[in-house]
């Protein structure tokens, strides 16, 4: 099947794929087990993660919206952080990127964590976006 490709003319590619998509997804093996190991009726206390990891996508850089570059919402915080509560960025993007370092902590130490996150394919490719424009500048040094 021939891949994706992430953005067309400058924007997130993120519809129009629907049958590749379909295919993919029958195609993938299942990563979880069809069951829980997990005694649920032993557990004496839990946590719930509650975070709807969203940011939206903004036209940037000019007041022409045809052709104004599309940016994160999340950028623009971070590029503006004297604005308003444009202050809480950084710990924006922490919370975004804090489940990837503490669940694997977890299953390290041999626990089952269970979580689930609603995460939009808009904050997925600002912060792709975000990365490789901090790795595609040139560093001086």
């Amino acid at each position: 099947m021939d891949e994706l490709p992430e953005c067309l003319d400058g924007l997130p590619n993120i519809c129009g794929a629907e049958r590749k998509v379909s295919i993919a997804t029958k195609m993938t093996r299942q990563i979880y087990p069809p069951a829980s190991t997990t005694d649920f009726g032993r557990i004496k206390s839990a946590f719930g993660i509650v975070l709807h990891m969203h940011q939206p996508l903004i036209p940037a850089g000019g007041g022409n919206l045809s052709t104004a570059a599309v940016i994160s919402n999340l950028k623009y915080m971070m590029d503006n952080q004297h604005i308003g509560d444009n202050h809480n960025a950084p710990v924006f993007h922490w919370c975004y990127k804090r489940i990837g370092e503490f669940i694997p902590a977890l299953v390290q130490e041999g626990k089952q964590p269970r979580v689930m996150l609603d995460y939009s394919g808009c904050l997925f490719h600002g912060l792709w976006q975000m990365c490789r424009m901090m790795y595609s500048t040139p560093s001086s040094g």
